[in-house]
């Protein structure tokens, strides 16, 4: 819902008008502003709750306080009703001035009562302070841009830009993290001197200019001393699933959902179809072996839903470009094609859909959920000489067929998946937690990338990226598991979604991010989430109660692109030849031409990590030439 926007230290109304005019498409039902003095800013609106007063700034009884607001607030109702009890007076039925009035009441601790998912920016108007927030798991973006006395923020880059202000540079000092990650970690962005505001965080703008962030939630892990029986757990996570749906579902237009043949998906749909008399749901498949859309038309059929499927087709990526404009910031992941092509076909017929994330992230549903617990054991266990002298001389002559069945991987790890399972474990007693989370996910391990970079970029890469673990507490599944809440999952499994929703305007909801759940899975002990081979213990004991049992015992298919599918059409030509050919390549400075030439040559082999690496770089390139060069302009 909306897109928000304003600026602080200086008046300048077209300003204002262009940054909403850049945010239309995630408002298309209408727009808002205020401009007071040295303070403005404005909101563009789609209208989900309240159609017929719900618009924006909104403001308190005797209009010392104003609000805009993106996104939506699940509890709304019971936080009207008990405001109401306390003497405040409503103009509208929205929930964006229950945020309002409840900043009256409960001042900044307002975000503590909050569920849902939002970002947004309370101005009062006597004092001149601004209070700018965004929710736990990130699931609404809030952008800023700080200098010369002035302050800028966004729900997206692109209204940044539109201030002679904002520079459009590269972030060089981010450039390895992007590469190890495919996204650049919160609260930097791949522009220079443009920020994000991390999740659960608070911004206080003062007139002036200054600010301070400040950090108000968390993931909470349990030191083990009051776990309950794992029947109890249970019970309290259909309880608060069952509650967590409902309010997802508060709306005022049709919801739909998108399905995949998962349990994450499939708990959904199953729910909302039981709270609605109809729902549609969406899948896409991309005509390979991988493809689910077969398993998801049957689950589609035992819930009852209208089930509606789409394929990525080869000419699709020629749409590429632009949905590298729409996103602001660089995936570094094709896949970010077929969110957009889904997202394009659902809004078609509503402007509101459901979608599973962030259930892996709770549950322990991910490959490296499993292995690194494993490693950590491993490492506890095996004596460090019988280690090097045994076990890596029999994992580095172990055929790569092997160890794709011991490594659980999307596709054929190829010779590049096998070194880098063996430099894994090799090095895993000296690494810290955190990095070898990042070791174990990245695309481009440490030898990748110093063999990518140009000779002057290998001086000038920064390295030293990767946090502390910080204070050793809870159980290591936990904290694994906590890692995630502060980049992973707001920079790489909600934005490609949330973009690519957006820009079609369509409102995407996630019932597994409701706060309360997230909390009740970390007071659960580890062996409900993962044990062994086995994953989302204590979601598929809730999924059975529910579900077909062949639902149930599906293994997760990760959702990936097959390249294998699309690498030799046509559209994939032209943009390698586009943005990998080696004037280019060069011109840029940052990679050696002939190592990229080489991977580029080696794309037609069955090896998957070379060719998601090469799609990496033809996204950073598109980026570039889109959002730093503007010598690339996409058709919106």
């Amino acid at each position: 819902m909306c897109g928000i926007f304003g600026f602080s230290g200086f008046r300048d109304s077209e300003l204002l008008h262009r940054m909403a005019w850049r945010l239309r498409h995630r408002g298309p039902d209408g727009e808002g502003f205020l401009e007071q003095g040295e303070f403005s800013f404005g909101n563009r609106r789609l209208a989900i709750i309240d159609l017929d007063t719900g618009d924006q700034p909104i403001f308190n009884e005797d209009r010392t306080l104003a609000i805009v607001q993106n996104g939506e607030i699940y509890n709304y109702v019971e936080l009207r009703k008990q405001l109401k009890e306390r003497g405040h007076r409503f103009a509208t039925h929205t929930d964006t001035e229950v945020v309002l009035h409840g900043f009256e009441e409960w001042g900044e601790d307002v975000v503590h009562h909050l569920e849902g998912m939002f970002a947004f920016a309370i101005h009062d108007l006597r004092s001149g302070e601004t209070l700018l927030a965004r929710d736990p798991c990130g699931q609404k973006p809030l952008f800023y841009w700080s200098g010369q006395g002035s302050f800028l923020f966004a729900s997206a880059i692109k209204a940044l830009l539109e201030c002679e202000s904002v520079p459009r540079r590269a972030r060089l000092d981010a450039l390895d993290a992007w590469l190890c990650l495919r996204y650049v970690p919160e609260p930097a962005t791949m522009f220079e001197d443009i920020h994000t505001l991390p999740a659960g965080h608070l911004l206080r703008l003062h007139p002036g200019g200054g600010f301070e962030i400040e950090r108000y939630w968390s993931v909470t892990l349990s030191d083990g001393s009051a776990y309950r029986s794992d029947d109890d757990y249970l019970e309290e996570l259909q309880a608060t699933f069952d509650q967590a749906m409902a309010r997802t579902m508060r709306s005022d237009v049709p919801v739909a959902s998108y399905l995949s043949a998962g349990v994450d998906s499939s708990l959904i749909a199953k729910v909302a179809r039981d709270l609605n008399t109809e729902l549609h749901t969406w899948s896409i498949g991309f005509h390979s072996n991988i493809d689910e859309t077969r398993d998801a038309a049957e689950t589609a059929a035992r819930i009852g839903s209208q089930h509606h499927e789409i394929y990525l087709e080869p000419q699709d990526f020629a749409l590429l470009p632009r949905v590298i404009w729409q996103m602001d910031v660089p995936v570094g992941d094709a896949i970010i094609l077929a969110f957009d092509r889904l997202a394009a076909a659902c809004a078609q017929d509503f402007k509101v859909v459901l979608s599973g994330e962030g259930a892996d992230e709770m549950f322990a549903g991910y490959p490296f959920h499993k292995i690194l617990p494993l490693a950590h054991r491993y490492s506890r266990l095996m004596p460090g000489l019988l280690h090097e002298a045994l076990v890596m001389p029999l994992l580095r002559a172990a055929p790569v067929g092997l160890l794709d069945r011991v490594f659980p991987f999307p596709a054929y790890l190829g010779k590049q998946g096998k070194r880098r399972v063996v430099d894994f474990l090799g090095g895993y007693r000296d690494r810290s937690l955190r990095q070898n989370y990042v070791w174990l996910k990245t695309l481009w391990g440490e030898e990748d990338r110093r063999n990518l970079y140009s000779a002057d970029m290998r001086h000038r890469a920064s390295t030293d990226w990767i946090p502390a673990d910080g204070e050793p507490r809870g159980h290591f599944l936990d904290r694994l598991l906590a890692m995630q809440y502060d980049a992973w999952m707001q920079d790489w499994a909600i934005i490609r979604q949330e973009r690519n929703t957006m820009a079609h305007s369509l409102e995407l909801r996630l019932p597994f991010l409701d706060k309360q759940l997230i909390e009740l899975a970390f007071r659960m002990p580890p062996h409900l989430k993962a044990r062994g081979n086995r994953d989302k213990i204590v979601e598929r004991r809730l999924a059975e109660r529910l579900l077909p049992p062949e639902v149930v015992r599906r293994a997760k298919v990760p959702f990936y692109l097959p390249m294998d599918y699309f690498v030799a059409n046509p559209e994939i030509q032209k943009l390698i030849d586009l943005t990998l050919n080696p004037t280019q390549v060069a011109a840029r400075g940052y990679f050696d031409p002939k190592y990229v030439r080489r991977l580029v040559d080696d794309m037609h082999t069955r090896d998957f990590l070379v060719q998601k690496q090469v799609m990496s770089l033809v996204i950073l390139e598109l980026w570039h030439m889109i959002h730093i060069d503007q010598s690339l302009t996409p058709t919106p």
